[in-house]
C-alpha cells in the first residue's frame, strides 16, 4: 500500500496469524519504539528547551515518524486519510515554528519543542503499543490493527484486518507457513 492508496481493510479471519518469527520481529520493534519513548522522557527537556538545536540528535526519531505516520494513523484508526496525517503533522510543526519565531525571534523556542515532543510521544507510544500487543496476541497482518483487535476481543466484536505494508514483516509472515509445510513431521 502506498501511503496515498485507499485503506484496504479485510474481513476478520482473512489473514493468517503470524508465527514465532513474525511475533519476535514485532516484539523487537515494540521494544525499539519503547526505547525511543524512554529516550524522549529521559532527554525530553533538551527537545522542549531547544528543539531546533536538538534536531540533529533526534533526527533518528523524527524522520521515521514523518514517513510512517500515515500508516500509524490510517491503519490504526481504520480511516482512509491518505497522506494527510503527514501533511498535517509537518504543516502544524512549521506553523508552530513560525509562531515561535514571531514571539521570540527564533523558531528554537519551547513552544515548538513541546509540540514536537508531544507529536513524537504520541507516534512512538501508538506504534510501540501496537507492536507489543501484536506480538502478544498474534495480530494477523499489520500491527496497527492490534489495538482494535484487542478491543474487539474484549467487546466481542469482529474487527477488520489489514495486510502489513512493511515488506519485510509481510515476507516473514508469508515465509513462516511455507517453512512449516516444508518441515518433515516428527511422529511420537
Amino acid at each position: 500500500m502506498k501511503q496515498s492508496d485507499p485503506l484496504a481493510l479485510l474481513e476478520q479471519g482473512t489473514l493468517g496469524r503470524p508465527g514465532t518469527y513474525g511475533r519476535l520481529v514485532r516484539l523487537a520493534l515494540g521494544i525499539l519504539c519503547s526505547y525511543a519513548l524512554y529516550e524522549l522522557f529521559e532527554h525530553g527537556r533538551f527537545v522542549i528547551q531547544s528543539p531546533v538545536t536538538a534536531i540533529p540528535n533526534i533526527a533518528m526519531l523524527v524522520i521515521p515518524a514523518i514517513f510512517v505516520v500515515n500508516y500509524v494513523v490510517n491503519i490504526g484508526f481504520g480511516r482512509s486519510w491518505g497522506r494527510w496525517p503527514a501533511y498535517v503533522s509537518v504543516l502544524a510543526l512549521v506553523v508552530i515554528a513560525a509562531v515561535s519565531w514571531l514571539i521570540s525571534g527564533t523558531p528554537d523556542h519551547m513552544i515548538l519543542g513541546i509540540a514536537l515532543w508531544i507529536w513524537l510521544v504520541y507516534f512512538y507510544a501508538h506504534l510501540g503499543t501496537s507492536f507489543l500487543l501484536a506480538a502478544i496476541i498474534a495480530t494477523p497482518g499489520c500491527e496497527m490493527r492490534a489495538i482494535p483487535e484487542f478491543v474487539g476481543k474484549l467487546t466481542g466484536r469482529e474487527v477488520a484486518e489489514h495486510r502489513c505494508p512493511a515488506a519485510f514483516i509481510a515476507k516473514i509472515d508469508a515465509w513462516e507457513p511455507r517453512r512449516r509445510r516444508g518441515r518433515p513431521q516428527v511422529r511420537r
